[in-house]
């Protein structure tokens, strides 16, 4: 079980007909908000109205009056490559994210972006908890995310299935323009204090760079996603 809080990331669930254990709704929202009760007997959900000591007490800061007890999200293993798409697949890798804000960014952008897939490795990665679930204010509910063994084999898997690796990295020399965006492609972010790992360097087809003017030469993990994400986002 997972606790979740936010208004975004309990609708999210109730939208997404997750579920949920118990919803908790604090007694003063529902002057602003009379829709929720009613979502809640539709979705056939167990809730309890509380006060804001009891929200703060059980949900902490930010819960802004929702929160709920949520089963574990789902994730994938060795069938991850089993639901990628055989056209203009999308893939995010994920190379040693331990911050759990940057994982909810950049799974907003995963989402915004129409991605397939979130690999992340089983070992030195942070896995999916409360703050991940809320940062990502309820995207997390429409994410495919999977969890691997060894990123190396999965870029070697991607590989056979045809899928060109784009890199992230400071040496890159390729633009996202000049990527041909109707290729299946699997795009790899670095860790926050470290990058990628020499060998994914290596094994990438093109090491993309983001053209800066600032005086600053480097951009949060979660932030060099978004960017590169939406410039290599499958196009209608």
């Amino acid at each position: 079980m997972i606790k979740i809080y936010g208004k975004n990331c309990v609708y999210a669930a109730i939208h997404a007909k997750s579920k949920l254990e118990h919803v908790f709704v604090c007694n003063d929202i529902l002057r602003k908000d009379n829709n929720i009760v009613e979502l809640l007997k539709e979705g056939s959900y167990k809730y309890k109205l509380v006060d804001k000591q009891f929200m703060d007490k059980e949900f902490g800061d930010g819960n802004q009056g929702y929160g709920a007890y949520r089963s574990d999200y789902k994730t994938y293993d060795d069938e991850w490559l089993d639901i990628l798409p055989e056209n203009k697949g999308r893939v995010l890798i994920l190379d040693g994210i331990q911050d759990p804000h940057n994982l909810g960014a950049v799974i907003r952008s995963v989402d915004a972006f129409g991605y397939d897939l979130i690999l992340l490795p089983k070992n030195n990665s942070v896995s999916i908890n409360r703050t991940v679930a809320h940062v990502s204010t309820g995207a997390i509910e429409y994410t495919k995310i999977a969890y691997t063994n060894s990123l190396n084999t999965a870029v070697s898997r991607l590989k056979e299935k045809n899928y060109w690796i784009c890199g992230t990295d400071a040496s890159g020399n390729v633009k996202t323009s000049e990527i041909d965006k109707s290729l299946n492609l699997a795009v790899i972010i670095g860790s926050e204090g470290f990058g990628m790992s020499r060998t994914l360097v290596k094994a990438a087809d093109y090491l993309i760079t983001i053209p800066m003017k600032g005086h600053v030469n480097s951009l949060n993990a979660s932030v060099s996603a978004g960017i590169v994400l939406k410039d290599l986002m499958v196009e209608d």
